[in-house]
């Protein structure tokens, strides 16, 4: 008897523009079964998809849909997770920091928190089925390696997500993370947060999945990094380095908001 190789594919914010192309892609593909995570009702559900609901900050109750997920005859797990609040930090200092860490607590729970909360109970439940080979995705941005004080909490709550995944992939038997580092990303909510940007150079959604599904399909390294992105004719050497400037820019795309703090 043949053994069909059966992939489950697991999305976070799969109501979101980046997560509902991953699932376009791979809810097409063959003996694949895909879940959405979602922290509200999906109006538009991509065909074949099963979407659990719940707050991915949530501990217990996100423990609870992972457990709802059947691991039974598969044998691969795919977890994408593009989830994780951004917040323009105006004056370069956390918004909400009662741990007193540097980091705003939403921005951190957002980024990093959902992902240990879906990871955990995974990892506990593939164990039944003798460890079944589990690929963690999540993405960035080009510019955290800069420490851009404008939005700081991302950048640092991002480095400790690649951490994390990079010693995940360490110290567990077959796992392989993947972190993509992106610019500029052509979604509703980018367009909402920068109305007045000029989006020309911003990448489409399907052209990350496009660009990203050959290197998750083929992993060679536990742990892995790649950056994807649209080359600009106005983006230069220091071009991350030049706060002010990218400062007074991101004002100009934001209406032009408290220019004068």
């Amino acid at each position: 008897m043949t053994t069909i190789n059966k992939k489950l594919v697991i999305v976070s914010g799969s109501t979101g523009d980046l997560g509902r192309a991953y699932l376009n892609h791979y809810s097409k593909q063959d003996n694949t079964i895909c879940y959405g995570l979602t922290r509200r009702d999906e109006q538009n559900p991509v065909n074949g998809v099963i979407y659990c609901k719940s707050d991915l900050e949530e501990v217990i109750a996100t423990k609870e849909q992972i457990q709802k997920i059947s691991l039974e005859d598969i044998t691969e797990v795919l977890l994408v997770h593009p989830v994780g609040k951004f917040k323009f930090e105006y004056n370069g200092t956390p918004e909400i920091d009662y741990k007193q860490d540097g980091i705003d607590d939403e921005v951190l729970a957002s980024n990093v928190n959902t992902f240990h909360n879906i990871v955990r109970p995974l990892i506990e439940q593939r164990k039944t089925y003798e460890t079944i080979p589990l690929t963690l995705v999540a993405f960035g941005s080009l510019s955290d390696q800069y420490s851009v004080p404008w939005w700081g909490s991302y950048s640092k709550s991002k480095l400790i997500l690649r951490k994390d995944m990079s010693e995940l992939s360490q110290v567990e038997q077959s796992v392989k993370s993947l972190f993509v580092n992106l610019s500029s990303v052509r979604t509703a909510n980018e367009n909402k947060t920068r109305p007045h940007a000029n989006s020309t150079y911003w990448i489409n959604p399907e052209e990350i999945v496009a660009k990203s599904v050959q290197t998750i399909e083929e992993m060679k390294h536990p742990y892995q990094e790649i950056d994807i992105f649209k080359p600009s004719p106005n983006y230069q050497e220091g071009y991350y380095k030049d706060f002010d400037t990218l400062r007074q820019k991101w004002l100009r795309e934001m209406k032009g908001e408290r220019q004068n703090e």
